[in-house]
């Protein structure tokens, strides 16, 4: 049975796995990247999430409303406890990462759970009006996705903060510019 779960298989999804663990490996490393590259994978780890639950269990409040808890929770906790070392900004557009196999392991898991899934589904359908099946593997989603979109909020929080140096520098430049007093403030 096992071989012919894997002889049926797309050979897209061969194609993506192998495009994963590219990117994953890449990750592995020390690299600058810009803001915008920033957003790239945890969007597409969205779509494969979500294009799952959707393909599977519709667009139902349970399914979608436990993914997104589950990415909301998984997303704070890991900004605010989880994502403060490995990050640097250089500039506006341009951060600093720590290279970290994290990436791929949340990439392996979501293609692997996307994968079994499928499987699940296709050897019994019924698994797709199962309360428990849909559950686990929204919040499964949800946690994961929360840990990829933890890691953006935490890129945002502390291109946030390079920012607001340079904007009271602006703004002290221009009190004294226009003439107001130290102290006050435009």
């Amino acid at each position: 049975m096992l071989q012919q779960i894997l002889i049926n298989t797309p050979i897209w999804v061969w194609a993506l796995l192998a495009f994963l663990i590219y990117r994953g490996v890449l990750m592995s490393r020390d690299r600058q990247v810009t803001l915008r590259a920033t957003f790239i994978l945890p969007l597409l780890m969205l779509g494969l999430s979500l294009q799952g639950l959707i393909q599977h269990f519709g667009i139902c409040f349970e399914s979608v409303g436990l993914w997104l808890l589950a990415a909301v929770c998984a997303s704070i906790l890991y900004a605010r406890f989880f994502g403060k070392s490995g990050v640097h900004v250089v500039s506006e557009r341009l951060i600093q990462l720590q290279g970290s196999w994290m990436p791929l392991i949340l990439m392996m898991l979501i293609f692997f759970l996307k994968y079994c899934e499928n499987i699940a589904v296709v050897v019994q359908p019924e698994l797709r009006s199962d309360a428990m099946f849909m559950s686990v593997c929204s919040i499964s989603f949800g946690i994961m996705n929360g840990l990829f979109f933890g890691k953006l909020l935490r890129v945002l929080s502390l291109l946030t903060k390079h920012k607001q140096p340079a904007l009271m520098k602006t703004a002290s430049t221009l009190t004294l510019a226009d003439g107001h007093g130290a102290g006050e403030t435009v």
